[in-house]
């Protein structure tokens, strides 16, 4: 993608020759790369040389589970994930960061929700709606409604399977933006937001620019000294990232081979750390699996000046924490928030052998 310095300029009101003179590679990769970048997330939490991972509370208190007919129920307490309640809950029980995801309405708001379409149970059929399809106001008369109002069009989610089930939670919370996440949840914790593309279509530069400037604007608006850094698993995005703004560092997200797309910059952890070096990106948020599989990836990482975040279901396993900080992993984005905190925090982390399938 050839995105030029006076368009990103126009798109975020700043002086074309400012932009040209931030867009270089010798001036980016000054911005938390290496030991900064690690320092960052832990917030000085490394203690007598010991290494210490940064612990992401995944869509805040954890990621809500989708069960298919005749799946058996969820036995964990669960609370409405990507809302307020659960990205404040994730912070009294200690994570570093939150981790959340960012789409933006048609009307120009950023607001806070994971999947590629909102679906709503109205009268008893399915409707399906993309983010970028919504005004603000339909976004958020969706679902649980604050004050006792009465659930006009309750969510429901599309399993793996195929069938709509409905979205089941012990603790209920309203949708919320990205503006309500930086006004009532506890500036101790950091924020790291994943701005959100659908994997199903091409993304116009257009919309690119619409998006993350709509995001960077609202960050610029509302962080009040709050650590924040950014992620994205689309790759022309984190490049758009970087060069629209120098303040806060930009990891990209990858699958590393788990899965496999079109586009080879996201097939492999290699092509991950030649994306960052190419834009000037501070790590990569990589699945764990790939990591655990071969060990060998996190130095190469590691030597190429970049910070290595990992995310899936494996992260809530203790053992697994464990051979991450082993092999020198800076952090982990984990559902299970208050045991895996606990663990990290408290040193019971032990050496358990894992064999991964």
């Amino acid at each position: 993608m050839a995105l030029h310095s006076s368009i990103l300029a126009r798109s975020m009101s700043i002086d074309p020759a400012v932009m040209q003179q931030v867009s270089t590679p010798e001036n980016l990769n000054i911005l938390y790369t290496g030991p900064r970048m690690a320092q960052f997330l832990r917030d000085n939490k490394i203690e007598s040389g010991q290494q210490s991972l940064t612990v992401l509370g995944h869509r805040g208190s954890g990621k809500n589970r989708v069960c298919s007919a005749g799946d058996a129920p969820n036995i964990r307490p669960s609370i409405m994930e990507n809302t307020i309640k659960s990205l404040a809950l994730a912070a009294e029980n200690g994570v570093d960061f939150v981790e959340f995801d960012v789409q933006v309405t048609k009307d120009g708001h950023a607001v806070i929700f994971h999947d590629d379409y909102i679906i709503t149970d109205d009268k008893g059929l399915p409707n399906a709606r993309r983010i970028g399809d919504l005004t603000l106001q339909e976004y958020l008369s969706m679902g649980f409604q604050a004050d006792g109002l009465e659930i006009r069009r309750p969510l429901v989610r599309k399993a793996n399977d195929g069938s709509i089930c409905k979205w089941i939670v012990n603790v209920q919370d309203r949708l919320c933006t990205l503006k309500d996440a930086f006004e009532n949840v506890p500036l101790c914790v950091g924020f790291n937001i994943e701005v959100k593309f659908d994997d199903e279509i091409e993304v116009s530069e257009v919309d690119l620019q619409r998006v993350i400037g709509t995001v960077l604007k609202e960050v610029a608006m509302y962080a009040k000294g709050r650590k924040v850094f950014y992620s994205s698993f689309h790759p022309d995005a984190v490049d758009l990232l970087r060069k629209m703004q120098t303040e806060y560092p930009v990891l990209f997200l990858t699958d590393a081979g788990t899965h496999l797309y079109k586009d080879e910059r996201r097939n492999s952890i290699e092509s991950a750390v030649e994306l960052c070096l190419k834009c000037g990106l501070q790590g990569i948020v990589s699945e764990v699996r790939a990591i655990l599989q071969n060990p060998e990836l996190v130095s190469k990482v590691r030597d190429a000046g970049l910070c290595l975040l990992t995310y899936g279901d494996l992260n809530n396993f203790v053992e697994v924490l464990q051979k991450q900080k082993e092999t020198g992993v800076d952090g982990v984005i984990v559902d299970h928030v208050l045991e895996m905190v606990s663990a990290v925090r408290n040193a019971t982390i032990s050496g358990i052998t894992f064999n991964i399938p």
